[in-house]
Protein backbone atom coordinates (compact mmCIF):
# COMPACT_ATOMS: atom_id res chain seq x y z
CA UNK A 1 0.00 0.00 0.00
CA UNK A 2 1.22 3.24 -0.84
CA UNK A 3 2.30 6.01 1.43
CA UNK A 4 -0.89 8.97 2.13
CA UNK A 5 0.00 12.25 0.71
CA UNK A 6 2.49 13.78 2.54
CA UNK A 7 3.75 10.74 4.96
CA UNK A 8 7.71 10.54 4.38
CA UNK A 9 8.85 7.15 2.94
CA UNK A 10 11.84 7.40 4.35
CA UNK A 11 13.60 4.25 6.26
CA UNK A 12 14.66 4.32 9.44
CA UNK A 13 17.00 1.33 9.78
CA UNK A 14 19.51 1.98 6.80
CA UNK A 15 22.96 1.91 6.08
CA UNK A 16 23.20 5.04 4.07
CA UNK A 17 20.85 8.57 4.94
CA UNK A 18 20.92 9.77 1.26
CA UNK A 19 17.15 9.44 0.50
CA UNK A 20 14.95 11.12 -1.78
CA UNK A 21 11.61 10.34 -2.22
CA UNK A 22 9.82 10.82 -5.74
CA UNK A 23 7.25 9.46 -8.17
CA UNK A 24 8.09 7.15 -10.85
CA UNK A 25 7.29 8.83 -14.26
CA UNK A 26 8.56 5.91 -16.30
CA UNK A 27 10.08 2.44 -16.93
CA UNK A 28 11.28 0.84 -20.24
CA UNK A 29 11.74 -2.71 -19.47
CA UNK A 30 14.73 -4.57 -21.17
CA UNK A 31 15.66 -8.32 -21.50
CA UNK A 32 17.22 -8.63 -17.98
CA UNK A 33 16.69 -5.06 -16.58
CA UNK A 34 14.55 -2.08 -16.58
CA UNK A 35 15.41 1.54 -16.72
CA UNK A 36 13.09 3.35 -13.71
CA UNK A 37 13.03 7.28 -14.48
CA UNK A 38 12.21 8.97 -10.96
CA UNK A 39 10.67 12.79 -10.40
CA UNK A 40 11.93 14.30 -7.19
CA UNK A 41 11.44 17.55 -8.17
CA UNK A 42 9.49 19.38 -10.83
CA UNK A 43 12.65 19.73 -13.05
CA UNK A 44 14.77 16.75 -12.15
CA UNK A 45 14.33 13.51 -13.19
CA UNK A 46 17.15 10.47 -11.67
CA UNK A 47 17.15 7.19 -14.19
CA UNK A 48 17.88 3.93 -11.67
CA UNK A 49 18.40 0.76 -12.98
CA UNK A 50 16.80 -2.39 -11.64
CA UNK A 51 16.21 -6.27 -12.64
CA UNK A 52 12.95 -7.19 -14.13
CA UNK A 53 13.14 -9.55 -10.75
CA UNK A 54 13.32 -6.62 -8.75
CA UNK A 55 10.82 -4.75 -10.85
CA UNK A 56 8.26 -7.75 -10.23
CA UNK A 57 9.46 -7.57 -6.44
CA UNK A 58 9.08 -4.66 -5.77
CA UNK A 59 5.54 -4.03 -7.57
CA UNK A 60 7.02 -0.85 -9.38
CA UNK A 61 4.67 1.15 -11.52
CA UNK A 62 4.08 4.28 -13.07
CA UNK A 63 2.60 7.01 -10.34
CA UNK A 64 4.17 5.13 -7.21
CA UNK A 65 5.69 7.02 -4.91
CA UNK A 66 9.06 5.59 -3.95
CA UNK A 67 12.05 5.93 -1.82
CA UNK A 68 15.98 6.72 -3.92
CA UNK A 69 18.51 5.15 -1.73
CA UNK A 70 21.81 6.76 -2.61
CA UNK A 71 24.94 5.10 -1.97
CA UNK A 72 28.24 6.50 -3.79
CA UNK A 73 28.55 4.06 -6.40
CA UNK A 74 24.54 3.21 -6.67
CA UNK A 75 21.21 4.12 -6.78
CA UNK A 76 18.59 2.02 -5.13
CA UNK A 77 14.78 1.54 -4.79
CA UNK A 78 12.94 1.34 -1.85
CA UNK A 79 9.16 1.08 -1.48
CA UNK A 80 6.29 -0.66 0.57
Amino acid sequence: MDKAEGESMKFSKLSTGNQIEGKIMEIRKGAVTAIVYVQIADDTMVEASVTIASLETLKLYEGKTVALIINPSDIMIGCD
